[in-house]
């Protein structure tokens, strides 16, 4: 790929983990960001422990969002499974069943996790601020409980279910009645510092172009990354599709067919940005790892 902005335009590396839960996926830190963010994405393929690199209770000196998300586009609510994760010094056990965000502040222990159930595979994103995915194991004697809590549990709030509402034509204003056929959901929770935001959404139809003026460019005051992710979990690095994005103020272009992460720094112009072909629903994912540092976008003129 060539171009002025190529090498913020990244095909994500997938891999065959071989025999295991955690069956396909891939792991990405700052030097392949060039931000101070990890990103672990990919597929459960059958039941048994979550190992997100310790299995044990342990914690982190960074926030973390762990996204559980269901692989059918076309009811993306419902994750296929039922997974038990233990939250807090006691290990509060918490059961998930519908596509879900899990929060985990600075120094909050966590896990195990288990799939307890697996109707169909589903997608987990781990996304921590950090430069690197580190941890530290939890040394307790307190044993894993029999019990699920319930609505009284300290850390329910860390918990959100993801709502997907359908985003139809008109979405964006007047000036854009694309319809990308899907549904889309923002997570972000007041128990994390800071202001992580990550948008998810489905796409099934073509052509669709995003924003209220989808023919200019604009920029945010803080970076944030792109994810244009296929879903057919045998294969997540088959889009399903093709996407065109275009990145700095003349608009240069830039053609997505694989599974791609399109880093945006801040200040940068990007867009028009338009979904040209789907053959298979595919998704994207919108990480602001810093949040969106202002009240709105600021439009380019475009040329």
């Amino acid at each position: 790929m060539h171009g002025n902005y190529a090498h913020y335009v990244k095909t994500i590396p997938f891999q065959d983990y071989g025999q295991g839960s955690f069956r396909q996926g891939t792991k990405l830190n700052s030097q392949f960001f060039g931000l101070d963010v990890d990103i672990q994405l990919g597929t459960f393929w059958s039941a048994g422990k979550v190992n997100e690199g310790l299995e044990v209770t342990h914690v982190h000196d960074f926030n973390q969002v762990i996204l559980l998300i269901g692989a059918d586009l076309n009811d993306i609510g419902d994750l296929g499974a039922e997974v038990e994760i233990c939250l807090g010094e006691d290990k509060e056990k918490h059961v998930i069943t519908t596509s879900s965000a899990v929060f985990i502040p600075k120094g909050l222990p966590h896990f195990p996790a288990t799939i307890t159930r697996m109707d169909r595979r589903f997608i987990m994103v781990i996304v921590s601020c950090a430069p690197e995915w580190q941890a530290k194991a939890v040394l307790t004697d307190k044993p894993e409980p029999a019990q699920v809590v319930g609505w009284g549990a300290k850390y329910r709030n860390h918990i959100i279910n993801a709502s997907f509402q359908r985003k139809g034509a008109w979405h964006y204003g007047p000036l854009n009645r694309d319809d990308s056929g899907g549904y889309l959901t923002f997570l972000r929770n007041p128990a994390l510092t800071g202001d992580l935001l990550i948008l998810y959404e489905s796409l099934k139809k073509a052509p669709c172009r995003f924003d209220p003026d989808p023919s200019k460019p604009h920029t945010h005051p803080q970076p944030e990354i792109l994810f244009f992710l296929g879903s057919d979990t045998s294969d997540l690095g088959q889009l399903g599709g093709e996407v065109e994005a275009s990145l700095g103020e003349n608009m240069e272009k830039y053609i997505i067919n694989r599974s791609t992460a399109v880093v945006v720094p801040a200040g940068l112009p990007h867009n028009p940005l338009t979904v040209t072909r789907v053959e298979r629903p595919f998704i994207l994912m919108d990480v602001r790892p810093f949040g969106h540092g202002g009240s709105g976008c600021k439009q380019q003129s475009g040329k």
